[in-house]
């Protein structure tokens, strides 16, 4: 399992991911690696994050690069038609069409994959307006448009209870990055499924995407816990 978000503030985006996966069924007992990586960068200007089958998703991601490197598609409304149609037809062939009319409910038993894609339309006119998408291969990867400014995919019950409260569309990214390492940091206490390293992409309108130093996550996290501290001092009659 995991945890993977999108924010979009007043200067930028943010991605932010966990780095574990569980292997075997998690109604039982399950093996833990936390070296996956769950970011990509897809363009400048573009990037995405992975929750469910990893190895699927990166079988189909080495193609998706490709594909959009060869094509010079750079806003996000053309890579995401990229990914959909792709991912769509790989899965149809790898799995079969799913069954949407059936006489009563019938469960989707074809591997889980979810993407959350950021970055901006516009490029070429210099407008940069920035978008997030959620595709899920339960839907055949139609694209869910964002329309909150957060994205939240994996196991985002704790986060989205975090986000309601401390998320603003006014934040920079500087804000943004603490608040998502938060996010999935403070997931990670309840819920051992979401753990190991943290990893974080920005994506400015000028500068494009970069990966956030792992020292940098390290110094943020510190400094969360010391606001932690600060709050249950507080609460202890500090």
């Amino acid at each position: 399992m995991t945890l993977i978000a999108a924010l979009q503030g007043q200067d930028g985006l943010v991605l932010a991911s966990d780095s574990r996966a569980t292997i075997g069924d998690p109604r039982g007992l399950t093996a833990i690696r936390d070296v996956h990586k769950k970011l990509f960068k897809l363009t400048k200007y573009s990037g995405i994050a992975i929750s469910g089958a990893s190895e699927l998703a990166n079988t189909l991601l080495d193609e998706l690069k490709k594909i959009i490197s060869e094509s010079g598609v750079e806003n996000i409304d053309d890579i995401m038609n990229k990914i959909y149609e792709f991912s769509k037809k790989k899965y149809t062939n790898w799995f079969g069409a799913r069954h949407w009319v059936t006489p009563g409910p019938v469960l989707d038993q074809r591997p889980s994959l979810i993407f959350i894609l950021a970055g901006y339309n516009g490029i070429s006119e210099n407008k940069f307006e920035p978008c997030i998408y959620l595709i899920n291969s339960a839907l055949e990867f139609a694209p869910q448009r964002c329309t909150s400014g957060h994205m939240l995919a994996g196991i985002p019950q704790y986060a989205t209870y975090l986000i309601n409260r401390l998320y603003n569309p006014q934040m920079k990214i500087a804000h943004l990055q603490d608040l998502a390492t938060y996010l999935i940091s403070e997931t990670a206490t309840q819920d051992p499924k979401v753990g190991g390293p943290i990893n974080i992409a920005i994506i400015r309108p000028k500068d494009g995407y970069e990966d956030l130093d792992k020292e940098v996550i390290v110094k943020i996290i510190n400094k969360n816990e010391g606001q932690n501290r600060k709050i249950r001092e507080f609460f202890f009659g500090g």
